[in-house]
């Protein structure tokens, strides 16, 4: 199985993708890649044993990240309680030596005081990017990784090195062959040689 699409909700993509989960819906099935996490839309759902739940799945040798976890200030749910989820699970990614699956909304300076105070060892990724070039070069000086999806500013995801780029569907029922294509167009070169430079990058983050 090649590894394009870092994250998906869509079964649909699920073929060549991490299958992102919460603990409660994780059932791995042959061939598939998985992130599990607790979202922080959801925080006030969560219970003691999603949390056991999800210790147990970071274990497995299919999941390939923590997360998707974060902080987003549109919510109704506290900051405080977001960032304590947000955090506890940053610790789980680096007792698993997985990479971080992240969710921002408005809340990107927040989260990268927690890199500052954490120290992470595993890489940070902030998923689904539409943010503008100034704030992709801001996290990337910080050490992020950023990935796109179907929705993103061309000039945010030309500013990011390749080295730091991924590439997602995330819920759109987009093919991810297309946002190959697509990426590869924005920065003027085959799209081969774009796989090639992000295939080194899921190499190296999900499987180093």
């Amino acid at each position: 199985m090649k590894l394009l699409d870092i994250h998906t909700h869509s079964l649909l993509n699920s073929q060549e993708a991490i299958f992102n989960c919460s603990p409660r819906e994780f059932s791995p099935q042959p061939n598939m890649y998985y992130s599990v996490g607790l979202h922080p839309w959801y925080l006030p759902s969560y219970l003691e044993e999603d949390w056991i739940l999800l210790a147990e799945c970071a274990k497995h040798p299919q999941v390939l990240a923590i997360g998707e976890t974060g902080l987003d200030k549109i919510r109704s749910i506290s900051l405080k309680e977001q960032r304590i989820s947000f955090e506890q699970q940053a610790t789980l990614a680096e007792e698993t030596n997985k990479p971080l699956i992240i969710h921002a909304v408005k809340s990107y300076n927040e989260i990268i005081c927690s890199k500052r105070d954490i120290k992470p060892t595993v890489p940070w990724i902030i998923h689904g990017f539409r943010g503008k070039k100034e704030l992709a070069k801001q996290l990337i000086e910080h050490g992020f990784y950023l990935s796109f999806g179907e929705k993103y500013q061309q000039e945010a995801m030309l500013a990011t090195p390749l080295n730091k780029l991924f590439l997602e569907t995330d819920e759109s029922n987009i093919d991810i062959h297309t946002l190959y294509q697509l990426a590869a167009t924005i920065h003027s070169m085959p799209v081969k040689v774009l796989a090639k430079e992000i295939f080194q990058n899921i190499d190296t983050v999900f499987f180093s």
